[in-house]
């Protein structure tokens, strides 16, 4: 009990600590992932209105002999919504289009809500809870960091826990902003 209050403790003051960076919204990026199956995954996202930024990827998993595609396109809405405990996060709506293609073919939606903070020039964090609908439906609690080895260049990694019969995801990857 005492670790996970300290846990939480720990969240709360990194979350609220102030920002000295703008959240980015504009790159490209590849790396690994190990989901339902593992392999190599491209990635970006643009920010296309003052509210609105459009996000894909693109992934290539291999499950023993039997290799697939994942593909999720989607969109951002920035609600301009600001947290008490931590101004400068950005808060965000999101949804989309999962697609899965190879030896059966699948498309689902996507929904949800994130959060993103600019925890200093070298870092940033975001949280996201969402539902989806391809194949047997389930939630997903993802999170992950960015972390600025320059201003363009950055090293990026996530998590995202998953319920049901629905594999975990990890992935790690380097990005160019833009």
């Amino acid at each position: 009990m005492n670790k996970l209050l300290i846990a939480v403790a720990t969240a709360l003051t990194v979350a609220s600590l102030p920002a000295t960076a703008d959240i980015r919204w504009n790159y490209i990026g590849a790396g690994y992932t190990d989901a339902a199956g593992d392999g190599p995954y491209i990635e970006g996202s643009v920010q296309i209105a003052p509210a609105w930024v459009l996000r894909a990827d693109y992934s290539r998993q291999s499950v023993g002999r039997f290799d697939f595609n994942v593909i999720d396109v989607g969109v951002r809405y920035l609600t301009g919504f600001k947290l008490d405990f931590s101004p400068q996060s950005q808060t965000y709506l999101l949804a989309g289009l999962d697609s899965y293609s190879g030896d059966a073919d699948e498309t689902g939606a996507y929904f949800g809500a994130g959060v993103k903070h600019a925890l200093s020039p070298q870092a940033e964090l975001f949280t996201e809870a969402s539902y989806h609908t391809i194949a047997d439906n389930y939630s997903s609690l993802a999170g992950g960091i960015a972390f600025y080895l320059s201003p363009d260049w950055a090293v990026r990694s996530s998590l995202a826990l998953n319920s049901g019969d629905t594999k975990n995801e990890f992935r790690f990857g380097v990005s160019y902003q833009f």
